[in-house]
C-alpha cells in the first residue's frame, strides 16, 4: 500500500532514514556490554566479536531491505509476516507470535538498560557497588520513572525523545575520544595466556549474542517505509550505511578501551567493568570530567529505555487495533490518548526482570526473538522469492546473505545456554496456545477453512 493511500507524507530522505536506524541502534548497550564481550573473547579477540556482529547484521539487514522495499510501511516484521503468509491464515498466527514475543522480550531489553543505569550510578555512588540490593532498587526505580515519564500524551514524549537521542550519540563519542587520548598499542593488542584459536573457540558464540544485542535496530527505517522517500533505494542504503557507521563507532570504542585500561582489570570479579566508560574518561581527563560524562551516560541509559518502551508499547497496541492480537491491548487512555494497557504491561514486566544478571537478560532476550523475527523473516523472504514476487530491491548474491544470516542466528541461539533456549521455546509455545484459544473464541483461522494468502492475488 502506498504512502498516498495511507494518507502519510513521504518526508524521510536518506539522512533521516540513517538517523532513525542509528538512534535505535546506539544507546547504553555497548557501554555496559564491553565487559561481557571481554569475558567471552579476551583482549584484542573482542574486536573479532564486534566485526563478526557487524557482518551478521549486514547479512540480516539485506533481508530487512528486500522485504521492506516490497512492503514499505507495513510495520516491520509484524507486517512482513502478515503480507507474505496471509492476513487470515498462517500469517495471522506468525504476526500474533511476533507481538506475543515482543511482550515477552521487550521487558528484558528494558531491564538491561535499567541494570546498566544502576551499574554506572555505582561510579558516582560507590556504596551501590558494594550493596547489590541497593543497586537493584535503583534499577527498579529507573524503570518506574521511565514508565511514569511515558504515561502522558505523545507531544511532550516526542520532544524529549529527540533531545535524549542527541545526548546518546555525544556520550559515545566522548568515550571514544577518551580511549584514544592515552592509547597504548602494546596494551591494546596483548592476548594474554590463551592462544588465538583456543580463545576464539571458547567464547565466540557468547560474544556474537552480546554484539548482536548492541547492533539491533538497523531495520528501524523499514518500519516507517510509508514515510520514506523512494523506499526501494533509500531503505537498503540506510541499512547498509547505519550498520557501517555504528560498526566503526563500536570497534573504535572497544579498541580505545583496550588501549586505555588493561582488559584483565575489566573482567576481574571486583574490577571496573561495571562502569568502564567512566574509568576510561577518568584516566584520560580526570575525575571531574569523568563525573560529567557519567551523568551523560546515565542520561543515555535513560534515553535508551525511554525510546524503547515508547516503541515497544505501540506494537501490541497496533496489532490489537488491527484485530490480530488480544483486544485489551487496543485500549487508549480516555483523556491523554495513548495506549495505556500496552505501556503498563510491558513497563511493569520489566521491573522484576531488572533483578536478573545482565548476561542472563541478554541471552534470554536474543533466544526469545530469534525464532520469530530473524528466522521467520528469512523464511518469508524465501517464500516471497519462490512465488516469483520481485521486490524493487533484491539483495546481492541471493541466497548467500540470507543463508549466512540464518546460520549465524541459529548459532547464536544455540550458544545462549539451556535456560535461555528454554525461555525462547516455552514462550513461543505459550503464545501458540494463547493464539489457539483466542482464535477458537473469535472463530478465526485455523477454526475456519484455510484461505490462500492475500498476497497471492497480487502476483501477475
Amino acid at each position: 500500500m502506498s504512502g498516498a493511500n495511507r494518507g502519510l507524507v513521504r518526508g524521510v530522505g536518506l539522512r533521516g532514514a540513517v538517523a532513525i536506524n542509528v538512534i535505535t541502534m546506539v544507546g547504553i548497550g555497548p557501554l555496559i556490554t564491553i565487559p561481557l564481550v571481554l569475558q567471552s573473547l579476551r583482549g584484542p579477540l573482542s574486536l573479532v566479536g564486534w566485526i563478526a556482529g557487524a557482518g551478521l547484521a549486514l547479512c540480516d539487514g539485506l533481508v530487512w531491505a528486500e522485504l521492506g522495499a516490497q512492503y514499505p510501511g507495513s510495520g516491520g516484521t509484524y507486517g512482513f509476516l502478515r503480507e507474505v503468509f496471509g492476513r487470515r491464515s498462517l500469517g495471522r498466527l506468525l504476526a500474533f507470535l511476533f507481538v506475543w514475543q515482543t511482550i515477552c522480550s521487550a521487558p528484558l531489553l528494558l531491564a538491561s538498560g535499567y541494570i546498566g543505569f544502576a551499574n554506572y550510578a555505582g561510579y558516582l555512588f560507590p556504596h551501590l557497588a558494594a550493596h547489590p540490593w541497593e543497586a537493584n532498587a535503583v534499577a527498579i526505580g529507573v524503570g518506574v520513572v521511565t514508565l511514569l515519564a511515558l504515561y502522558r500524551g505523545i507531544g511532550s514524549v516526542a520532544r524529549l525523545g529527540v533531545a535524549l537521542g542527541i545526548v546518546a550519540v555525544i556520550t559515545l563519542l566522548c568515550v571514544v575520544v577518551a580511549g584514544f587520548a592515552r592509547f597504548s598499542p602494546a596494551q591494546a593488542f596483548a592476548l594474554g595466556g590463551d592462544s588465538f584459536w583456543a580463545g576464539f573457540a571458547a567464547g565466540f558464540g557468547q560474544a556474537l549474542i552480546i554484539t548482536m544485542y548492541d547492533y539491533a535496530g538497523y531495520g528501524a527505517s523499514s518500519s516507517v517505509g510509508d514515510e520514506v522517500i523512494a523506499p526501494a533505494r533509500t531503505l537498503p542504503r540506510s541499512i547498509l550505511i547505519s550498520i557501517g557507521l555504528v560498526a566503526v563507532l563500536y570497534v573504535a570504542m572497544q579498541l580505545g578501551v583496550l588501549g586505555a585500561v588493561p582488559w584483565q582489570s575489566i573482567v576481574a570479579e571486583h574490577g571496573v567493568g561495571g562502569f568502564i566508560a567512566s574509568v576510561v574518561v577518568e584516566r584520560a581527563f580526570g575525575v571531574a570530567v569523568a563525573g560529567i560524562v557519567t551523568v551523560l551516560i546515565l542520561l543515555t541509559a535513560f534515553a535508551s529505555v525511554y525510546g524503547n518502551l515508547l516503541a515497544f508499547s505501540r506494537v501490541p497496541f497496533a496489532a490489537a487495533a488491527d484485530g490480530v492480537f488480544l483486544r485489551a491491548f487496543a485500549h487508549v487512555h480516555p483523556r491523554l490518548r495513548f495506549p495505556d494497557v500496552s505501556l503498563l504491561v510491558i513497563g511493569l514486566l520489566a521491573l522484576p526482570a531488572s533483578l536478573l544478571s545482565l548476561g542472563n537478560v541478554i541471552n534470554a532476550l536474543v533466544a526469545g526473538m530469534v525464532l520469530i523475527q530473524p528466522v521467520a523473516q528469512i523464511a518469508a523472504l524465501a517464500v516471497m522469492r519462490a512465488r516469483g514476487i520481485r521486490s524493487p530491491y533484491r539483495m546481492w548474491l541471493f541466497p548467500l546473505p540470507a543463508v549466512v544470516a540464518l546460520v549465524g542466528w541459529c548459532y547464536a541461539f544455540a550458544s545462549a545456554g539451556w535456560a535461555a533456549i528454554a525461555y525462547g521455546v516455552l514462550t513461543i509455545a505459550a503464545g501458540g496456545a494463547v493464539f489457539l484459544i483466542w482464535a477458537a473464541r473469535t472463530g478465526e483461522w485455523p477454526f475456519v477453512p484455510w484461505q490462500l494468502p492475500e498476497s497471492d492475488s497480487h502476483i501477475t
